[in-house]
């Protein structure tokens, strides 16, 4: 289960965490509680700020880790004192993108969508613009026989979606992101921080 933000059990926790985590260049995502009462499992999910690109440091997740875990043994008021597992992690690309700060963080990575149409698309996700606006370019790569796939009918290569609009959305592995990455999501900043670029493409 997760808690909310404002859960009253978790408040010293989450703020705790979050003093031990902002020296790192890190944040708390998610408050994750499950197993039995007698010996909960409390998973902590962190994460770098939604304005940053990439993946979070293994070892500064490490180092941050171990400085909460030993804040969490030297007071029982944010676990209790009875014994706990406690776990640090960060989120795995099999989640599900659902709140604006998931898609900010994806923001270059090539994900799977579906549409309130029931349409799917593969696309690299280049921004997200002040009115909640994905910007997108297909890429729908190729089949299992090493032939290009095609886009969904009637549908141009650069797309801008309402984030309302998207049902589901899970980012994909990919190992050979393409070169110009860089200057495709600085173009895309371009056009997120411009208000009037909120139409919906089709």
């Amino acid at each position: 289960m997760s808690d909310p933000e404002d859960h009253p059990a978790h408040t010293a926790l989450r703020d705790a965490a979050t003093e031990i985590l902002a020296p790192h260049g890190l944040v708390l995502e998610e408050i994750v509680v499950a197993g039995p009462r007698t010996r909960p499992e409390v998973r902590l999910v962190v994460d770098l700020p939604e304005e940053s690109l990439g993946s979070a440091d293994l070892d500064t997740v490490t180092t941050a880790s171990r400085e909460l875990s030993a804040r969490i043994d030297a007071d029982d008021s944010l676990l209790g004192p009875d014994p706990v597992v406690l776990e640090i992690t960060t989120p795995g690309v099999e989640r599900e993108l659902t709140a604006a700060r998931h898609f900010r963080r994806s923001r270059g990575r090539l994900l799977t969508l579906t549409d309130a149409d029931d349409t799917r698309y593969r696309a690299r996700l280049l921004g997200l613009t002040a009115a909640d606006v994905l910007l997108l370019r297909q890429e729908p790569g190729r089949d299992d026989r090493g032939r290009p796939r095609r886009r969904p009918a009637g549908t141009p290569e650069r797309l801008e979606i309402p984030r309302a609009d998207i049902v589901s959305a899970r980012v994909e592995i990919e190992f050979d992101p393409p070169a110009d990455l860089a200057q495709l999501i600085a173009d895309a900043e371009n056009t997120a921080s411009d208000p009037t670029a909120t139409t919906k493409e089709s």
